[in-house]
């Protein structure tokens, strides 16, 4: 599937997310099997809005409330709607040459806050390969949510930068 940019920004998303895709499906030409990560250690999103550019993630009553890009609060909504604008955006062209190279989003961990920046990580399988990449939280979240793969928050991370969201 080619996909034709609207305007120079989008065409640069779009170079982008498909030299990141071709670097992916070279790395798992050398790459082995390996542990996704210690599932102990985090819980599973099951509270994720979207509140102009804010984004709030979480678990039961306690979700981390960051900002992003109006640009990636909009393509997290589309997502959480499972729609697609009349032409796709980043995200989904991503995951597209995901599909189309058999590669699997097999979950989103969100995992660290250091020096004022929240740190996740894509985790993606094909066949026995397993790749790990960092990356944006709001950048996973989007692909995420496009794959229908789970988001996983980390336990220490949730509790220390976590606010009660149901009061």
């Amino acid at each position: 599937m080619i996909f034709m940019a609207k305007n120079k920004r989008e065409k640069e998303n779009i170079i982008f997310f498909t030299a990141l895709a071709s670097i992916i499906v070279a790395s798992f030409l050398v790459s082995g099997a390996f542990e996704y990560f210690n599932q102990q250690e985090y819980v599973k999103a099951d509270v994720i809005k979207i509140v102009e550019s804010t984004v709030i993630i979480g678990n039961n009553c306690t979700a981390i409330v960051a900002q992003t890009s109006p640009e990636r609060a909009h393509s997290i909504e589309l997502g959480l709607e499972g729609r697609m604008e009349i032409r796709p955006n980043t995200h989904d062209v991503f995951v597209d040459v995901l599909k189309e190279f058999n590669i699997s989003v097999e979950s989103v961990t969100m995992d660290r806050y250091e020096d004022k920046i929240y740190y996740a990580t894509l985790n993606l399988r094909r066949g026995s390969d397993v790749l790990k990449i960092d990356l944006k939280p709001s950048d996973g979240i989007a692909i995420a949510l496009r794959a229908d793969a789970p988001i996983y928050i980390n336990k220490k991370l949730l509790e220390k930068m976590g606010q009660n969201i149901c009061k």
